[in-house]
């Protein structure tokens, strides 16, 4: 199942119906069970991505829903609460195979911030299924692009570390999987994280493996994102969101291709290689202190800057007929004199590729069967067109990168009225990245 859905059990009503409330006011898909019985007959139903169950229940238990669940789906995440706080209750949570366990009263922003790790998971896992089954190709022809195919072609027979940069929704995932499905080692795993969508400790949780539970210190082994990676390709997105510490302990991993997982001194070896990417300065960050002067000499061996589309808007006619192609669609190939094709090309895209494939989404449903044409193009987008059309542009009224970022972010955000972890997946960043540049650009609810 790729739709992402959760169920909440648990025999107070009050308890189910505000995580039902909280939980859809940031647009997940939530349904509701009074019992582990009735919880179990819905998971059937609809296999959920995540549980949230309490423990003590009549009829069946939260710790025996959670056993069953696991039989059923072990890819379900669950998360068992209880009032009655006792490390017996902790030890059979994690026995059951609960991923998390906490004490009423409820906390609800940490119960938000769990959902939203969870998230980002369940989407980074389809996302690398996705990729797994067929890898998209690089469009254009541009010299910059033709610049960055020439770069792959040389560096992919080689495991040296490498940095990608770019702007976000310029494409540096599709990238990197370009280079390990032209490396030798294009069959073995690729294994991706977006570091900037998990707080620190659990970040270093999924990168190293846990020894022991991060709820009562019991032994649990868990493979990090490192042993997956063996034999294959790690690609660490967005690195400097690391802390300073966990940038050094990624940098001591690439150099020896060692690592101790969390809660042990044992040496584990992995035989990995590594891709980072960023959509930073990365000399701006060293000078700054987010980026380890260390771990960028290290990374700095060979550096590919993935350009912005508002660079190589000449790709934006194979950008448009390949996506068309993607949809099913019987379109013509694209005029590059065409009126359509022009009123992209006067836009300037800060959300790069990514927010080109959202238009043209709209787009494609709006023309139905009929040729794309500019009317179905976004007001925004037919404004700057009909501005611009025929004229000289005024640099000196030209907005500056982060005004467009800034006005695009907010126009994402009133228009899915606040709702963040959908803007988050209409922008192509992290849960955390949007929060962040809410904050930046001082965006309220």
């Amino acid at each position: 199942m790729n739709k992402f859905s959760t169920l909440i059990v648990d025999d107070e009503k009050m308890i189910r119906s505000g995580l039902k409330a909280l939980l859809e006011s940031e647009g997940y898909d939530v349904e509701t069970a009074r019992d582990g019985q009735e919880g179990l007959i819905l998971f059937k139903k609809h296999q959920h991505s995540l549980v949230l169950s309490d423990i003590n229940m009549p009829k069946m238990t939260g710790i025996d829903l959670a056993k069953q669940i696991k039989l059923l789906n072990s890819d379900t995440i669950i998360m068992l609460f209880t009032g009655y706080s006792a490390i017996e209750n902790e030890v059979e949570a994690i026995k059951s195979g609960a991923e998390e366990y906490f004490l009423k009263p409820i906390n609800t922003n940490d119960v938000l911030k769990r959902v939203a790790l969870v998230y980002e998971r369940h989407e980074l896992k389809i996302k690398n299924e996705r990729l797994s089954r067929k890898p998209e190709q690089i469009i254009g022809n541009s010299q910059g692009i033709r610049k960055v195919k020439k770069v792959i072609k040389q560096v992919s027979k080689s495991d040296i570390p490498m940095l990608i940069t770019g702007e976000t929704g310029t494409g540096k995932e599709l990238i990197a999987h370009s280079i390990h499905d032209q490396s030798p080692w294009r069959n073995q795993p690729f294994v991706t994280i977006d570091c900037a969508s998990m707080p620190p400790n659990l970040l270093e949780s999924e990168l190293f493996g846990p020894e022991r539970s991060v709820f009562t210190g019991a032994a649990v082994h868990q493979h990090g994102l490192f042993e997956l990676a063996n034999k294959g390709t790690l690609l660490l997105g967005e690195i400097d969101a690391m802390s300073s510490g966990i940038q050094s302990k990624i940098l001591r991993a690439i150099e020896s291709k060692q690592f101790q997982r969390l809660g042990i001194q044992k040496e584990t070896s992995s035989d990995f290689r590594v891709i980072t990417t960023t959509n930073q300065n990365p000399l701006t960050l060293v000078k700054e202190g987010k980026f380890r002067k260390d771990l960028f000499y290290q990374l700095n061996l060979f550096i590919i800057e993935v350009p912005a589309l508002r660079r190589r808007k000449s790709d934006i006619p194979l950008l448009v007929d390949y996506f068309s192609v993607r949809k099913g669609r019987q379109d013509p190939k694209s005029n590059k004199d065409s009126e359509f094709i022009q009123a992209l090309q006067s836009y300037n895209w800060p959300g790069n590729i990514l927010e080109l494939q959202n238009v043209l989404e709209r787009v494609f449903l709006l023309a139905g069967r009929q040729p794309p044409g500019i009317d179905h193009l976004p007001p925004l987008i037919q404004n700057i067109n009909s501005q611009y059309k025929g004229k000289s542009i005024d640099t000196s009224e030209t907005p500056t990168l982060a005004q467009i970022e800034r006005d695009y972010i907010l126009k994402i955000h009133q228009e899915l009225d606040g709702n963040k972890t959908q803007a988050a997946k209409v922008l192509g960043i992290s849960l955390r990245s949007l929060y962040n540049k809410l904050e930046k650009f001082e965006i309220q609810n």
